[in-house]
């Protein structure tokens, strides 16, 4: 992924321009955060995709792929949350003439521990499932043999003391990921970014027995 390049563009999101997803297809999130996932779609490298986990019924998704044509794009969910599934995700593709990208039905441990993100790699995971700390913990690391060598990790509801200390002790115990963007959400006077986002970059460049040893 191109994530300097991402990185220069986060002042340019412009929510408002998500605004007629949101309306269409309420879901857990605000307007800044859909921008988001859409810029970092965006920054893609070719053959590298982006993966979501906890799609419920697709805003996120929407948002990612709009404009975004000719990319890689993987959700997984388990579908269990009412007001959510398989078959609204893909009627809310349609009513915005989106494709139906790979849709993973399961338990997001069970999918990422498997094979089934096999040969692909992974510019930008977004992480908006499960939020105890441990889960949250287990989602980050379970994504690292699949990320691209250069790739963005977006974490949603940091608002939220245990996602902050998860997302703070991963980084702690990981070189190759570092915190590159974070905006407050609603806690903060900032609704516009939910509950919260953190955006860390990974760099697979960076060798972790090189950084201990400094």
């Amino acid at each position: 992924m191109r994530v300097e390049d991402f990185l220069e563009h986060l002042t340019e999101i412009d929510g408002g321009s998500f605004r007629d997803v949101l309306e269409a297809v309420p879901g857990l999130a605000a307007e800044n955060n859909l921008a988001l996932v859409n810029l970092a779609a965006r920054h893609l490298e070719p053959g590298e995709s982006y993966v979501e986990v906890g799609t419920l019924r697709g805003t996120s998704l929407v948002a990612a792929m709009r404009d975004n044509e000719g990319k890689d794009f993987v959700a997984i969910d388990s579908w269990q949350m009412s007001g959510g599934g398989r078959a609204a995700v893909e009627a809310n593709l349609a009513r915005f003439g989106l494709p139906v990208p790979t849709l993973l039905e399961g338990d997001a441990f069970e999918v990422l521990r498997s094979d089934a993100l096999e040969g692909r790699r992974v510019g930008v995971y977004y992480w908006d499932a499960a939020h105890g700390y441990d889960a949250q913990l287990e989602g980050l690391r379970l994504i690292e043999p699949h990320l691209a060598e250069r790739a963005v990790l977006i974490v949603d509801d940091t608002d939220w003391d245990r996602v902050r200390r998860a997302t703070g002790d991963y980084l702690a115990g990981q070189p190759r990921a570092r915190l590159a963007f974070e905006a407050g959400g609603d806690d903060h006077g900032n609704p516009e970014w939910w509950e919260g986002v953190q955006v860390l970059a990974w760099d697979g460049r960076v060798s972790p027995s090189e950084t201990a040893a400094s």
